[in-house]
């Protein structure tokens, strides 16, 4: 999968830098690539498909026989199992079933690509290097609930507020995390500046260091309405904490997309959403840092912006030092992939 992986990312250099005329259809045909490998995945080696498949073979019935007492197994999200519902309908394959998952997802992801990323097949290689595997083969609520969630993101530029909030209505139907998209809308209708950004870094880091407790107290009071109660027991408490290497990451990719504004702005029409998303997703990771698996749960929704972010990163070099940015990128999105992987 690493070679695989290498090789896309080599050809997505070629499409991009070349201008290749047909890249949108490479990009169509490579996301019904990812959907149709992660619905013929193993069932036994991914943790958490198990439980859907469970709950599409034993507690799913199709509408013909559906009733009212009838429930999910493992989650609660009625959205995602009335989705399982209507596909036994026709068809009681559990492999067509999470192929069908996998596909609703990437059609929206599809859509993601082509809105907001410069070099869509760069953003698909920078998606799959940290977010594939395991929002697409283990926590596919959450990967179909969070692809319409940045798919919505472009009506906070619109100031669509109808729009917006009609998609992330959608989104909650499949995973309750989707909440987490509500104040975005509210913090986006201020104009956050560079040193907005500075400050709230330093005041998730005073909070995480110093009021540990007050943050611990509100998690406890809310991880139900986001149903992550199983993120916050002792298990989970202050297992990297701020030694967690990805809040690093982050903030270098934040503060490089923030202090490179006047090149990158001319990227994306989303750009000022997209960072403000990035920022809060990065401030959520750092204030929750004391629950390592809770604050990746509730921060990746908007880090998966990443996918427009990252390749944009090599308009700050110089032409002559391009060649120079497009490697050290791939080595990075290579070993990161190889993390999951391995």
């Amino acid at each position: 999968m690493i070679i695989a992986f290498a090789l896309f990312y080599a050809f997505a250099l070629f499409a991009e830098e070349f201008k290749y005329k047909n890249k949108m259809l490479v990009l169509a045909i490579t996301c019904v690539v990812l959907a149709w490998m992660a619905g013929i995945r193993d069932i036994n080696r991914w943790p958490d498909t198990i439980a859907y498949v469970i709950s599409f073979n034993e507690y799913t019935h199709p509408l013909s026989q559906w009733t009212s007492e009838d429930h999910p197994f493992g989650y609660s999200e009625y959205g995602f199992y009335f989705l399982g519902v209507i596909f036994k309908s026709f068809s009681n394959n559990v492999t067509w079933y999470l192929t069908f998952i996998a596909g609703l997802t990437f059609i929206f992801l599809y859509k993601d690509f082509k809105r907001y990323c410069y070099y869509p097949l760069f953003g698909v290689a920078a998606y799959v290097s940290r977010f594939y595997l395991a929002r697409n083969f283990i926590q596919i609520r959450a990967g179909l609930s969070y692809a319409i969630v940045l798919w919505a993101v472009q009506y906070i530029t619109k100031r669509d507020w109808k729009r917006y909030f009609f998609w992330v209505l959608i989104a909650l139907q499949f995973h309750h995390s989707a909440i987490l998209a509500v104040p975005l809308y509210f913090l986006c209708l201020v104009r956050i500046k560079k040193w907005h950004i500075v400050v709230g870094i330093v005041l998730a880091f005073i909070l995480t260091t110093f009021f540990t407790g007050t943050v611990m107290s509100w998690v406890g009071d809310n991880a139900q309405d986001l149903n992550y109660q199983n993120y916050i027991g002792k298990d989970y408490q202050r297992e990297q904490g701020l030694l967690n290497p990805m809040i690093y990451f982050q903030l270098f990719v934040l503060f490089m997309y923030t202090f490179n504004e006047r090149v990158l702005r001319l990227t994306s029409r989303d750009y000022y959403t997209i960072r403000t998303a990035y920022f809060y997703s990065t401030f959520i990771l750092i204030t929750l840092s004391m629950y390592t698996a809770l604050s990746g749960r509730t921060s990746s929704m908007f880090s998966t912006l990443e996918m427009a972010i990252i390749p944009t990163m090599i308009n700050t070099f110089m032409k002559k030092n391009r060649i120079v940015a497009y490697v050290g990128l791939g080595i990075a999105l290579t070993a990161i992939f190889s993390m999951y992987v391995m």
